[in-house]
């Protein structure tokens, strides 16, 4: 049986977990140069040594009121294509490792899918969101299952 490893991450009093092999780093938060006309979720661009990423909101994203950015949030630096984006969250708690037989997908139907969501992870007597990164980050279709099929 195949697990799936997370980074463990707080948007206001929920946790959600992000696919541990896409996340590059973890960082405070750093002010951000804010672009015009762009979509809400995206607070602006950040250099990271060189390289120019977009920080999105990830509280915005998942329907959650969005403060001003503080000192105390974290940004998540994830990887998507060999293209880092960054994610503002709250903060981060842990680092986990999901059996497969302990994550539910929505079937497209359902009333709680979402593309934003890969699926539910039962962690003790909590359902944890599955972000999903590629819809996210870049709006596409991920290119391989991003999460082990159950047993």
């Amino acid at each position: 049986m195949e697990n799936f490893d997370a980074l463990l991450v707080t948007l206001g009093d929920q946790a959600y977990a992000l696919p541990l092999l896409q996340i590059q780093e973890i960082r405070g938060w750093t002010n951000v140069s804010p672009l015009p006309n762009c979509d809400a979720s995206c607070l602006g661009l950040l250099n990271l040594r060189g390289q120019v990423l977009a920080v999105l909101d990830a509280r915005l994203l998942m329907g959650k009121p969005a403060p001003t950015p503080k000192p105390q949030d974290v940004i998540v630096v994830a990887m998507l294509e060999n293209k880092p984006f960054g994610l503002l969250v709250d903060g981060v708690s842990d680092i986990i490792s999901v059996e497969a037989s302990n994550i539910t997908r929505a079937e497209t139907n359902e009333a709680w899918s979402s593309k934003l969501v890969d699926g539910v992870a039962t962690i003790g007597d909590k359902l944890v969101p599955l972000i999903s990164l590629q819809h996210i980050g870049g709006g596409q279709e991920p290119a391989a299952p991003a999460l082990p099929a159950a047993a």
